[in-house]
């Protein structure tokens, strides 16, 4: 019998009883299945474009094609960059949520008042990126969707004829003419504005367009009936500047409701909001309803 130097009696007993179990017999770690969000996301097809202005994330669902597409266009808001917004907000969980049958792009932007517009041309974005992923952008809606600071790049954007729809995410900063004259403009022109810290500026753009659909909080379900395809859908949000771009309610809610068709094997059954909070945000408090405000012309978001 090999001796065991230091364990004594017991201790060799104990390892002894180990070897007689078996390395079989030793319960394995369960692991938990990946959920049909994450699985969509591995599924579909993901570019980063190092660019002059910055990096840009692009994101096509398994099952695209090009037969009625759109092309969307996210732009996020102050203090992250496109890093972090995609990572944070779970933004290619949203949009695979979302279910449409899209080309999803979110560019990079400025993180603050003092930062300059990375992107003032809509066009030239897409070009870059279709030469990027060397595969066609589809000849569908283009819909420009920005949160909070994102206004200052929409707002160049609303020369692009190309441009079909605006989506406006807590992001009409005082600055709503140039976009209540885009909207009057043209009946190919939509647009859907959502309020919670810029509710002021939001009611104003109501009483200008007096034709609106107007819905009070979002529905667990999604937007109504009535809002899909609207040429102007205005939202009073129950949710906080900051919940509104994660957790999965607002941004696929919207992308619902525009005329994308809607993938078939795309995970859009998964009920809204199944998205859990960033631990970022939990830390800070801004899971609940709070939002931000505008301090000394800068906004907090």
């Amino acid at each position: 019998m090999k001796r065991l130097v230091g364990l004594g009696l017991c201790g060799a007993l104990a390892i002894a009883a180990v070897h007689a179990i078996g390395a079989a017999d030793v319960a394995a770690p369960v692991i938990a299945p990946p959920s049909p969000l994450t699985t969509a996301v591995a599924a579909g097809k993901h570019w980063r474009l190092d660019t002059p202005n910055g990096a840009v994330h692009v994101w096509m669902p398994a099952g695209y094609h090009a037969d009625g597409a759109a092309t969307v266009v996210y732009v996020h808001g102050y203090y992250t960059d496109v890093d972090g917004a995609w990572r944070e907000h779970q933004l290619p969980e949203q949009f695979a949520l979302s279910g449409a049958n899209a080309v999803f792009i979110a560019c990079e932007a400025p993180a603050g008042n003092r930062q300059p517009v990375r992107w003032r041309s809509l066009s030239d974005l897409l070009r870059t990126v279709r030469a990027g992923i060397e595969e066609p952008l589809p000849t569908g809606p283009v819909v420009a969707m920005g949160h909070s600071g994102a206004f200052r790049t929409l707002i160049p954007w609303l020369d692009d004829p190309r441009l079909d729809w605006v989506v406006m995410v807590d992001a009409a900063y005082a600055e709503i003419d140039p976009f209540v004259d885009w909207v009057k403009a043209s009946s190919v022109h939509h647009l859907y504005f959502i309020g919670d810290d810029t509710i002021e500026w939001t009611e104003e753009m109501l009483r200008q367009l007096p034709g609106a659909i107007v819905v009070d909080r979002f529905p667990a379900a999604g937007l109504p009936p009535e809002a899909e395809s609207a040429p102007i859908v205005y939202v009073r949000s129950q949710y906080g500047h900051m919940r509104l771009v994660y957790g999965g309610v607002a941004l696929p809610s919207v992308l619902r409701a525009l005329p994308m068709p809607l993938l078939g094997d795309a995970p859009w059954s998964e009920p809204l909001g199944v998205l859990p909070p960033p631990d970022a945000a939990v830390d800070a408090g801004l899971d609940g309803d709070g939002g931000g405000a505008l301090v000394d012309g800068d906004a907090t978001r």
